[in-house]
């Protein structure tokens, strides 16, 4: 069982988008001998507990999307969720875990987690960098415009 996040920090005005991904790789939980479901959560501060964001049933393949992002794209296979959020902010950055659930051989109900952090860091130095980035980019182009209305 897996779970990725890529970025692990994210910035303010930096940090375009962020994938959490969450999955079964090579078919194989060891303890586990059949795959039933495969839920995505994120910690909850207030509430002191994580709240499911998507929940997979592995048979039918049936998505449960229990919180709805404004600006996020989800992805699912038999294996696999993701959820993809476009220009995430502070709130974002919590702890995120993976869940999968499913029977050992000899009929038990199992459960097995993973989690990863993503972080916050209001980076002022990469902001400033940017910003200067931009200013130069401004110039440029209007230096090239008052040159095509000479």
């Amino acid at each position: 069982l897996i779970i990725d996040v890529q970025p692990d920090v994210i910035s303010p005005e930096l940090t375009s988008q962020l994938l959490v991904n969450c999955s079964v790789v090579n078919n194989n939980v060891s303890e586990l001998d059949a795959l039933n479901s495969l839920s995505l959560s994120r910690y909850n501060e207030t509430k002191n507990k994580f709240d499911v964001l998507l929940s997979l049933d592995t048979q039918s393949l049936s998505l449960k999307q229990l919180v709805h992002f404004r600006h996020a794209q989800v992805s699912f296979g038999n294996q696999f969720l993701a959820i993809t959020l476009h220009n995430p902010t502070q709130s974002d950055a919590r702890v995120y875990r993976c869940n999968v659930m499913g029977n050992s051989s000899l009929g038990k109900n199992i459960s097995i987690a993973a989690k990863k952090t993503v972080e916050f860091k209001g980076n002022l130095t990469a902001l400033i960098e940017e910003i200067r980035r931009l200013k130069k980019n401004d110039v440029k182009r209007d230096e090239l415009s008052g040159k095509n209305n000479q």
